[in-house]
């Protein structure tokens, strides 16, 4: 197996792209500009035989779309960047392949960011193969993976104790794409929006796991993990452009880790059209406390592409098996 070598490498990084949708053409455009990268392939069944470069909108690179990831992994590749799903058991024959080939594996995976959560029996499955293969598998993104869970541990070191955590992360869902508009169910009625959130159609994945990393980083044992979910409605009195007065403008999520009846991490979201005072919080009760604010936010899907991108830089000083987040050094950067 050839392992993704530390950050003072000379060699580029040699990685294979699947999934060409929005963030995937997003990412691939930023791929071709790294000096530190060698594209060596891209897959995605939908676009198999067109050339990738022009797909993403950079110009013809004489590299044709693949279509399975086998394919992609038939010349030594060092990691391969997984763009194409949010369930971490989706995730698995995409690390199977890359474990047969000794590569490792990046991806936006929301629930590959914590999988030990809510599937730890899968978790170990990806964590064993991992392992055995000598890789290692990584979900991260901007949310999770920085900003309600990364930039927490990162602020946090600078606390001699931490008591508990509050992260408060306000998204204007008009300044989105239109898939993020319809997943926190903008200009539906609040019963067709209950409906979504049942049949886990609608809602943010990745809450909760990103309650876990922060508890696991900062030592809390959580007795449980508490999870909402509710509607921001349009009112006459708090109108959002081009939502009809009682309809659903997005949504309000929390997750809170529990110990001992008393919440230690609350982290609350807020995507909704025309959200008030776009931005990101910390506050942490602590020696000392700290009261972060990030005006504006952090965008979500350029946000995305560079966690994503940039943890392909730290993988060397990961050991191998599932890793998160929190495994990463700080400051690594794909150039």
């Amino acid at each position: 197996m050839t392992a993704v070598p530390p950050l003072n490498r000379t060699a580029r990084y040699r990685v294979a792209v699947l999934g060409l949708g929005a963030i995937g053409r997003e990412v691939l455009r930023a791929l071709a500009g790294k000096r530190s990268v060698q594209l060596e392939a891209v897959v995605d069944p939908a676009f198999a035989g067109h050339d990738a470069g022009v797909l993403a909108g950079v110009g013809p690179l004489g590299l044709p779309v693949l279509a399975t990831v086998e394919e992609a992994l038939a010349e030594p590749t060092d990691v391969v960047v997984a763009l194409t799903t949010s369930d971490a058991a989706a995730m698995l024959p995409i690390v199977s392949a890359a474990a047969a080939r000794g590569t490792h594996v990046v991806s936006s995976c929301e629930d590959l960011a914590f999988a030990r959560l809510a599937t730890p029996e899968l978790a170990n499955r990806i964590d064993t193969i991992a392992r055995a293969a000598g890789i290692v598998v990584l979900g991260t993104g901007v949310n999770p993976g920085f900003v309600m869970d990364r930039l927490v541990l990162t602020a946090c070191a600078a606390c001699v104790s931490v008591d508990s955590v509050r992260v408060e992360r306000v998204v204007d869902a008009a300044k989105r794409r239109g898939p993020l508009r319809a997943k926190v169910g903008a200009g539906l009625t609040v019963t067709e929006f209950e409906s979504g959130v049942a049949a886990r159609q609608l809602g943010h994945r990745g809450l909760p796991e990103s309650c876990a990393l922060v508890g696991a980083g900062l030592g809390f044992a959580f007795d449980e993990i508490r999870s909402s979910i509710e509607p921001v409605v349009a009112t006459a009195t708090a109108p959002r452009a081009g939502v009809e007065t009682g309809r659903v403008a997005g949504l309000r999520q929390r997750a809170e880790g529990i110990v001992g009846g008393m919440a230690k991490v609350v982290l609350e979201l807020e995507m909704s059209i025309d959200a008030p005072d776009p931005h990101d919080r910390i506050r942490v009760a602590g020696d000392p406390p700290l009261d972060l604010i990030m005006a504006g936010g952090t965008h979500g899907d350029r946000g995305t592409i560079g966690a994503v991108l940039n943890a392909i830089a730290g993988l060397g000083h990961c050991e191998p098996g599932l890793r998160d987040v929190g495994d990463l050094p700080a400051g690594a950067r794909l150039f």
